[in-house]
């Protein structure tokens, strides 16, 4: 009998010593990890641009004695380590992965909604901010009353395709944001409402499903819905669509670090009339082409770049009509698969993005002639930047 017991003793010991032995392992990896990683993350170079997640990274911050005390390096420094922690976009799958294990849904402001489609969040900015930008509008349209203003807001897919969101998804109405925005924008500012006509028309693929702008198809109803409020009557056999590629990953995947194996189509609207032609110059990049698509980006990550080669600060677009209207659009990213339909009717188009022009509006408008001015947007992104407002007042 001692003989069992000295035997289930010695077990238990061995036990306990193997089992403190794992912890003891188990401790040290951890210590290993949360040394190793931020330490290879330092001496490793750092990442400029995340392709996955299509933006700037952080960069190691400037040390300043007033960054310090102000407390703001550090915070710089929290954001940095963040963005240039090594294996970043394995942690971001591995955690939204565990998260649709446990139920969650939404992931970094984005909603995992029915058959694999990304939605974004709407998440405004405070109202006292966007009425800024609405002092702005009003006061422009009044400096110049000899321009034809439209201000086009348009809808995002959590507005339009809210029933592919996840059921009691709790998500702020944007139509009530759009409405009271527009409802108090000056009269001289003609409102362009393409709600009407992507409402009507939610059965097909107006939204790409991974990523968070329209598709040309949207892009292409939109502009039938609000040319007749712009003057413009277009011909809707104009176009002969083609698909470039079908393989575009947008950026809510990289966004979200949902794996959700959906590639969408990206179509072009090419002219059948061989009489209609442009010449599109990147005014900054002193680039001209003669095409509002570049075959070059569908090369990248960023495929939705195949319009206008993406964001710039200025573009002039020279088209072969002669009517002597001159268009200038202050748009977002959205406008990229727009410009396309505006071409046959306007001589001249001016393009200034926001977020990277620096230059005087008030003399842009006198050296080009403008005759219209369209402000093209999408509601998340309008009411969450800043830049149009001093754009507006030329500061």
């Amino acid at each position: 009998m001692r003989k069992q017991d000295n035997h289930r003793e010695h077990d238990q010991y061995t036990h306990s010593l193997f089992y403190k032995k794992y912890i003891n392992l188990l401790g040290l990896l951890f210590i290993a990890i949360i040394i190793f990683f931020p330490l290879v993350s330092l001496i490793l170079p750092d990442t400029k641009l995340s392709e996955n997640e299509n933006r700037i990274l952080t960069q190691f911050p400037r040390f300043s004695v007033d960054s310090i005390i102000d407390g703001r390096y550090m915070k710089k420094m929290q954001k940095y380590t963040a963005d240039q922690l090594v294996g970043r976009n394995f942690w971001i799958y591995t955690k939204t992965s565990t998260d649709r294990l446990i139920g969650k849904n939404s992931s970094n402001g984005v909603y995992l909604g029915k058959n694999s489609t990304l939605i974004e969040n709407f998440d405004p900015l405070p109202a006292d901010i966007t009425d800024q930008t609405k002092i702005a509008l009003n006061a422009f349209a009044e400096k110049h009353p000899d321009l034809n203003h439209f201000f086009l807001l348009v809808p995002t897919a959590i507005s339009i395709n809210n029933d592919k969101l996840p059921a009691y998804a709790p998500v702020l109405k944007q139509n009530d944001y759009i409405n009271e925005f527009t409802g108090g924008l000056n009269e001289k500012l003609t409102v362009l409402d393409p709600r009407p006509i992507l409402e009507q028309n939610q059965d097909q693929l107006l939204y790409y499903k991974t990523d968070h702008h329209w598709t040309t198809l949207g892009a292409w109803l939109s502009f039938q819905g609000v040319a007749n409020a712009m003057g413009i009557k277009p011909d809707p056999d104009a176009y002969t669509v083609y698909p470039v590629t079908h393989a575009f990953s947008g950026a809510l995947v990289s966004k979200s670090g949902y794996l959700t194996f959906t590639a969408d189509t990206i179509e072009v609207y090419i002219p059948k009339s061989e009489d209609t032609y442009s010449v599109v110059n990147y005014v900054e990049e002193q680039k001209k082409s003669p095409s509002f698509y570049s075959s070059q980006q569908l090369k990248e990550k960023d495929k939705y770049a195949v319009f206008l080669e993406g964001n710039h600060p200025l573009i002039k677009i020279k088209n072969s009509v002669a009517n002597g209207k001159n268009l200038l659009l202050i748009k977002d990213s959205y406008a990229n698969a727009f410009i396309p339909f505006l071409a046959p009717f306007y001589s001249e188009i001016t393009v200034i993005d926001p977020r990277y022009y620096y230059d005087s509006i008030d003399s842009l408008i006198t050296d080009a002639q403008i005759t219209d001015v369209l402000y093209l947007f999408n509601a998340n992104t309008f009411f969450r930047d800043t830049s149009l407002e001093p754009v507006l007042n030329d500061e």
